[in-house]
């Protein structure tokens, strides 16, 4: 799980330890189960990838901890898209940046493009030369907007709601 994937945070949102707590235990779990329940590595910082995968070459997952429907379709077709040889594979959110990547190695090329806008991403890819792949947009957490839409999205876990201003008490 990376931290820099994730958008900074509305200022009117506030700090909310409760929410941040959720937010990333979820990812978190999602992380173990793509690591085959092994501890995901979190790191907060892209820098702090080339010290982490010193010496790794498989492939790799990257994922925010912002984004509420991260769920097993985005696992699903990640490792569809590894199977298949796929150089990169990217979801963004409407904000225009990945909160999902999925290299098929730690590439220090492809791991410069942490934090990049979607559009960035891809071409650096695209230049490389391999296949490309897109996973399916959610919405991250971290505006206004984003938690009004959540509180009245039916599909939105009752604990999450709860935690969302606005949300049931």
């Amino acid at each position: 799980m990376l931290d820099a994937l994730a958008a900074p945070r509305a200022p009117e949102l506030g700090d909310d330890a409760e929410l941040d707590r959720w937010l990333r235990e979820h990812a978190l779990a999602w992380a173990r189960k793509a690591g085959g329940g092994a501890p995901p590595l979190e790191l907060t910082s892209a820098d702090a990838l080339a010290g982490a995968l010193d010496g790794y070459g498989g492939p790799l997952i990257l994922v925010a901890p912002d984004v509420p429907a991260l769920g097993d379709h985005h696992l699903d077709a990640a490792r569809d898209d590894l199977a298949a040889g796929v150089l990169l594979s990217s979801a963004a959110t409407g904000d225009g940046t990945p909160f999902l990547m999925v290299l098929s190695a730690a590439d220090p090329e492809l791991l410069s493009a942490v934090g990049a806008s979607f559009n960035d991403v891809l071409s650096l890819a695209a230049a490389r030369g391999g296949e490309l792949g897109m996973i399916r947009a959610e919405r991250r957490l971290s505006t206004p907007g984003d938690v009004r839409a959540l509180v009245v999205d039916p599909l939105t876990p009752p604990a999450l709601r709860a935690l969302l201003p606005g949300g049931p008490a």
